[in-house]
């Protein structure tokens, strides 16, 4: 079994494509929010987005990057939520919050969840590639390409905490990169 994960890995590395780099552009925080959310699933009547952004706050990233970093984030906190046996009363209901801020010459998005959170066997490796917390169709490949796009912004996604409570990631994108 071992060789044949290795195996596996070997040949997905070897046929891996890189990202390009970002095409970089001022882009509505909130506007790109609201549309990732629509395409992670979430709703009003389940899980649902509540935008504590500041009014016309923008970010310089690729849209479309952005997009798929934001969507894998709030499409596993709905996953998560909607999976969380621990509260009987929940029902498929819960909150995915996003808020952002500049922080010098960065921006700091955070994505949290009000879901069972990861547990602990799972979040040092949440980074890693065909690591995943679900039993769904995923790869668990989300998070490491999510990782590798916000690097090539030259940022970060890292996971800030996780517990009963819920989870929060942060993604820090530089916004003075070269050739923006």
């Amino acid at each position: 079994l071992g060789r044949a994960a290795a195996l596996t890995r070997n040949v997905l590395d070897y046929g891996k494509s890189e990202e390009p780099p970002p095409v970089l552009n001022r882009i509505p925080l909130a506007a790109a929010a609201t549309s990732a959310a629509e395409d992670a699933g979430l709703e009003s009547g389940g899980v649902r987005l509540v935008k504590a952004i500041p009014p016309r706050f923008t970010v310089m990233a690729d849209s479309d990057q952005l997009h798929r970093i934001l969507v894998n984030l709030m499409r596993n906190a709905r996953q998560a939520i909607e999976a969380d046996t621990t509260r009987g009363d929940r029902k498929g209901k819960g909150t995915v919050r996003i808020t952002a801020a500049a922080d010098g010459d960065d921006v700091v998005i955070r994505i949290a969840d009000d879901g069972p959170g990861i547990p602990p066997r799972l979040s040092e490796r949440l980074f890693e590639p065909f690591v995943s917390g679900k039993a769904s169709d995923g790869t668990g490949l989300g998070l490491t390409i999510s990782r590798e796009l916000a690097a090539n912004h030259g940022g970060e996604l890292r996971l800030v905490e996780t517990g009963p409570g819920g989870t929060v990631f942060e993604i820090r994108l530089m916004q003075n990169m070269p050739g923006a």
